[in-house]
């Protein structure tokens, strides 16, 4: 109880720190949303292909947006000595990690109820008619990026052009991921729920365990001096 008790606070601490700035979930929601407005148009110009492009432009969309939150988990701490400051609380560094990694969930939670509502109604694929296959896809692949991005932002927030970095160090990384709820995401807009579908969701599953595992113990030592 008193681990869940900290993790709670600094959650809260970060979302009410955003909520009073809003410096980066407004860019990342209308980034999200531009991103999908320009990739609908491309949909629509080869119309054959609209849903075999659609899963991993949506999924695109959702990365490339959701590195400005992912950047700015931790260049907060780094004014005022707040980091110092952060590595006193009661609790180990793995635990700070999850914190960070569960706002940064809920950042890309956000932009995920934007950009694939908008793709629904831009390009009309079915993806509402499966509204459960979508958000467990969508919860796993959220997982899957937010645990690299979380361990690299922290790596690179105190670079002067960290966002451009991170997006690119990140990359190669969540490939897999993006991949995998990308093909998911096509078979549900093709309402082909079968084998192959269960096959690229148990992929994405196996893909969240691991960096969420990799991100709790290679953290400690990336906040090492």
């Amino acid at each position: 109880m008193h681990i869940a008790t900290q993790l709670y606070w600094m959650v809260c601490k970060d979302l009410v720190s955003e909520y009073r700035a809003r410096q980066v979930w407004p860019a990342m929601l209308m980034l999200g949303a531009l991103v999908t407005f320009l990739f609908s148009a491309q949909l629509d110009i080869v119309v054959e292909e609209r849903f075999r492009m659609l899963g991993m432009q949506a999924w695109l969309a959702v990365y490339f947006a959701g590195v400005l939150a992912l950047h700015q988990t931790f260049t907060m701490e780094h004014g005022e000595d707040c980091w110092d400051a952060m590595r006193l609380y009661p609790v180990g560094p793995a635990w700070i990690y999850v914190a960070k990694f569960a706002v940064n969930c809920l950042a890309l939670s956000a932009l995920q109820m934007v950009v694939l509502p908008l793709f629904v109604i831009l390009t009309d694929a079915p993806l509402l008619n499966h509204p459960g296959h979508m958000i467990f896809v969508a919860l796993l692949g959220n997982i899957g990026i937010s645990s690299v991005g979380t361990l690299l932002g922290g790596l690179w927030s105190c670079t002067r052009q960290g966002a451009s970095v991170l997006a690119f160090l990140t990359l190669p990384l969540v490939m897999p991921v993006i991949l995998a709820a990308s093909e998911a995401t096509r078979l549900l807009a093709e309402s082909e729920i079968g084998p192959e579908w269960w096959r690229w969701v148990g992929l994405l599953g196996v893909f969240a365990v691991v960096f969420v595992t990799a991100g709790i113990l290679l953290f400690e030592f990336l906040i090492e001096d």
